[in-house]
Order: C-alpha cells, then structure tokens, then sequence
C-alpha cells in the first residue's frame, strides 16, 4: 500500500536516496522462494540464528520498520509463515515489494519509523535490520516500536554501532575511504549500544539477548562476497535464474562455512567493545 507519510526534512533525504539507490541484494525474487534457507553472506547467518530464538509461528503478526524493497520480510514469511507488516520511507521501494511480494501475509505501507500507522500492541513482534541509523529521532523511533508491540512481545534490533574503532571499515575510513556516503549514513546518526538499551527499559522493555557484531574478519567476509555480486550485477547477470540458484549456493555454503571461524576471529574486538554493528532483543513487560 503505498500512502504520503509524514517526513521530517531528514527522512525526506533518506526517502530521496533510497528511491534511487535501493540496497544491492542478489536475486531478490529467488530469495524470496527459498526464504532463510539460502543466506548469501555471514551477517544473514548471524540475523538468522537470532530469529530462529524468538520461536515464531504462522499466528504471529511482525513488524519490519525498514523494511526497504521487503525482500528480507518476505523471505521471513516463506520461512516461519508469519503475518509480516513491512514500512518503510522510501516510496519506490514500497512499490517494488507491493508489486513483487505482497499477499494476504505481506502487507507493505510507506511510513516513517517515528509514526508507524498501527494501533498501539498490535503485533507479537517488531524486527527492524540496518534501518536506526538512517532515524534522526531515534528515541522516538524507539517509543514507537515499543507502543505498537503486545505484552510480552519482542523487539529485535540490527544497528550500526557508534563504537566501531579499529573494525575494518574503521580502517577503510583512516585509508581515506568515505564508508558512509556509499548508503547514505550519518556518523553522528551511529548508535550508542548502551542508550539503546537505556531508551529500551525506560519504555517498560528488558533486555533479553545483546550482541556484537561484523568487527574485522566477519565485515571483510561479507564485503567480499558484495564485491563478486556488485561484479554479477555489473555484468547484468541477475536475470538469469539457474545462474542465480548457483550462485546463492555457492555463497550460502561458504558463508556457512567461514561463519564460525571469522566470528571465533573477531572476539577479540567484541572483547573490548568493538563492531561495526550490533543486535538487541527486548522483550516488553507486561
């Protein structure tokens, strides 16, 4: 469903960007038919391994605030066959997921994340991946992704972490490279972990699950498999679907593969703190 939201001048940028630089993601149309079966890159593995804990099941309704273009929703729905909710501010990538994903499961709505379009606990959960950062309100972001979740329910978070000194994009920025023009990110929009957490149990949620992630050997895992897709969509390579299937095959395999062992890596960093990212779930009080 596509709709005019309520912007604030800094959502509308983000809107404008993401209209005309969607996310790169391979083959979205084959993900979606296999779901979470075929993650492409560790950080999928990762994302995956954490929803599996929150025990979802077809009666239960989630809400995905960024949703983007509803490729990674709609692959939640062929995997736990939940109702999914998808929002998002960019206006063309609701109408690519209203266009190619959405049924009487998926629904997808143009909104911004700080007046999601819902009743107050509506949904059994909230998952939001790669998307705070992009809020300039993010404290009422938070207020709202709490309002619209049952008792009980759970709110899962993927963000960029503020303290991400000496993780490879860290590196990438001391060598002169701009890591945050390339989707859009704000530095001072990166996410404090431990006020997160605060605005989280100060809206009547406890932490559940806490976890760094993508420091150094993880983050150059996934970058390096973007690369090998940048080069498949360079050479116009996603419309041809055998190739596609085998590719993702490929990719699924050794990211599994490399997973454990970049992760085991990367201790160190989590050790003292360090990640380009992190992930927290809460679970609202009753």
């Amino acid at each position: 469903m596509t709709a005019k939201a309520r912007k604030t001048k800094f959502s509308k940028l983000q809107s404008e960007f993401y209209n005309q630089h969607p996310p790169l993601v391979p083959w979205p149309n084959l993900l979606a038919k296999y779901g979470l079966s075929l993650l492409y890159k560790p950080r999928e593995i990762f994302w995956r391994k954490e929803l599996d804990s929150l025990k979802l099941l077809p009666s239960h309704k989630v809400c995905d605030v960024g949703c983007g273009q509803g490729i990674f929703l709609a692959r939640m729905n062929k995997t736990y066959k939940v109702k999914g909710y998808g929002i998002d501010i960019s206006e063309n990538s609701i109408k690519y997921a209203c266009e190619n994903f959405e049924s009487k499961d998926l629904e997808f709505i143009v909104a911004d994340a700080t007046y999601l379009p819902f009743p107050g606990e509506f949904f059994d959960f909230v998952v939001s991946f790669d998307a705070l950062e992009h809020i300039d309100k993010q404290k009422i972001a938070i207020k709202e992704m709490v309002r619209v979740l049952a008792p009980k329910g759970k709110i899962l978070i993927y963000t960029m972490n503020k303290n991400y000194k000496y993780t490879l994009d860290w590196v990438w920025e001391k060598l002169g490279f701009d890591i945050f023009a390339r989707a859009a990110h704000k530095k001072e929009l990166l996410v404090d972990s431990r006020k997160i957490k605060k605005q989280l149990t100060t809206k009547g949620c406890r932490i559940v699950m806490f976890r760094l992630y993508d420091s150094f050997f993880t983050l150059l895992t996934d970058e390096l498999i973007m690369i090998d897709i940048l080069i498949c969509k360079k050479l116009n390579l996603f419309r041809y679907n055998r190739l596609g299937k085998a590719l993702l095959s490929y990719y699924n395999f050794i990211s599994r593969l490399i997973f454990p062992v970049a992760n085991l890596l990367d201790f160190p960093w989590y050790f003292f703190g360090k990640s380009l990212g992190f992930l927290v779930i809460a679970e609202k009080n009753e």
